[in-house]
C-alpha cells in the first residue's frame, strides 16, 4: 500500500469513528431526554440514562462529563433545530404576519417535542445553571446554548420587526416586547391546554387549536392598533403638505 492510500485509509476511519461517536452520543441525548422528562433534570442520574440507552455509564462519560452537561447539549441540539425550522420559514419570503404565523407554528411543533425534557425539566431558570458549572466541557455546553438560544430569538424578533416597520403592527412594547410577548402567549396556552381532559369534562372548554387562535387575537389586536395610528397620522400629514412643512424623517 502506498503513502497516498494509508493517508486515505486513514482519514476514512477517523470519519467513520468521528460518526460512530457523533451517533452514539445522539442515541445518549434521545435516551436522557426521556429520562428528563420522566423524572426530570434534578433527579435524574447518569445511571438512569446508561439503562435507558442501554449502555455503559463509563460509556456515556467517554463523551459528557456529566448530567448537567447532558443535559445543556439536548438543549443547545433542540434549540439549533428550532433556528433551523425558523431560517426555512424566513427563506420563503412570506408577508410579515403570515411569516410570524408559521414561526409560531414551528415554536408549537418544538414545543411538543421539547417540553417535557426541556421546559418542564428545568430545575432553575437556564441562566442559574450557570452558577454550579465547574468543568470546561460544562461551560462550552452552556456558552453553545446560550449562544443558540439568543440567535432563535434574534430570528424571531427579525419577522416581529419587519412587520412593525412595514405598519402593520404597532404597540408601546415595541418588537422586541411584542415578540416576548407572542413567546409567552405560546408557551402560556401550550401549558394550559396540556391537560385536555380538565378542560374539557371540568369547565367545557375545546383546547383544540387554542393555541393559534390565541397567537391570532393578539395579532388582531396589535394590528388594529397599526390601522389606528396610520389613520390618525393621515390628517396630519395633509396639514403638514398644505402647510409646506416637511414629512417625518426629513430635514428643513
Amino acid at each position: 500500500m502506498n503513502l497516498n492510500s494509508r493517508s486515505s485509509a486513514r482519514l476514512e476511519t477517523r470519519a467513520r469513528r468521528r460518526a460512530e461517536n457523533d451517533a452514539r452520543a445522539a442515541r445518549i441525548m434521545t435516551a436522557a431526554a426521556r429520562v428528563f422528562a420522566r423524572h426530570g433534570v434534578e433527579n435524574a442520574t447518569m445511571e438512569m440514562i446508561a439503562r435507558e440507552a442501554k449502555v455503559a455509564v463509563g460509556t456515556i462519560y467517554l463523551h459528557f462529563a456529566s448530567r448537567d452537561e447532558v443535559y445543556l447539549n439536548l438543549c443547545a441540539n433542540r434549540g439549533k433545530q428550532l433556528g433551523a425550522g425558523y431560517r426555512e420559514v424566513i427563506a420563503r419570503g412570506l408577508h410579515p404576519l403570515d411569516e410570524i404565523r408559521a414561526l409560531a407554528l414551528v415554536y408549537i411543533e418544538y414545543l411538543h417535542e421539547s417540553a417535557d425534557p426541556i421546559l418542564f425539566s428545568e430545575p432553575v431558570p437556564y441562566s442559574g445553571i450557570r452558577k454550579r458549572l465547574r468543568r470546561s466541557s460544562e461551560i462550552r455546553a452552556f456558552d453553545r446554548g446560550w449562544k443558540i438560544r439568543r440567535d432563535v430569538f434574534r430570528l424571531f424578533e427579525s419577522s416581529v420587526k419587519r412587520a412593525f416597520e412595514r405598519g402593520l403592527l404597532a404597540d408601546s412594547l415595541g418588537a422586541t416586547g411584542v415578540t416576548v410577548a407572542i413567546w409567552s402567549i405560546l408557551n402560556g396556552a401550550f401549558m394550559v391546554t396540556r391537560d385536555r381532559e380538565y378542560l374539557v369534562h371540568t369547565i367545557g372548554f375545546e383546547p383544540d387549536g387554542f393555541i393559534v387562535k390565541a397567537l391570532d387575537s393578539y395579532l388582531k389586536g396589535v394590528a388594529a392598533a397599526a390601522r389606528a395610528a396610520a389613520r390618525r397620522s393621515k390628517p396630519a400629514q395633509r396639514i403638514n403638505r398644505v402647510l409646506g412643512m416637511p414629512r417625518k424623517g426629513t430635514s428643513l
